[in-house]
């Protein structure tokens, strides 16, 4: 509509795509973490911090995936409200043009 001001709503919904496909791998990496054990692996040094650290990443990666779904709902809204405000301007445009506003 204006060079000024642009909103490009198929990089939102790409972008929008990103953070789904980074929710859905945190999800996997931490599905698949489930199932190793940190117990033998060296030390009982060691098998101790390999433990703390997967509880520690467990609960990390659960939060970054909880925000990131959020967030990829946030663009969605957001390219859904620009599409709707750019359809009403160009229906309002188009219609005070009709009315001989448009001269």
């Amino acid at each position: 509509m204006t060079d000024y001001f642009k909103t490009d709503t198929e990089e939102l919904g790409r972008f929008r795509k990103t953070l789904e496909n980074a929710k859905a791998e945190l999800d996997n990496v931490r599905k698949l973490m489930q199932d190793v054990s940190a117990e033998g692996i060296g030390t009982k040094e060691l098998d101790a911090a390999c433990a703390e650290f997967h509880e520690h990443w467990k609960y990390g990666s659960e939060q970054i995936a909880e925000m990131t779904g959020k967030f990829a709902e946030g663009v969605n809204q957001s390219r859904a409200n620009y599409e709707e405000v750019d359809k009403a301007l160009e229906e309002g445009f188009a219609k005070a043009a009709a009315q001989g506003g448009g001269k």
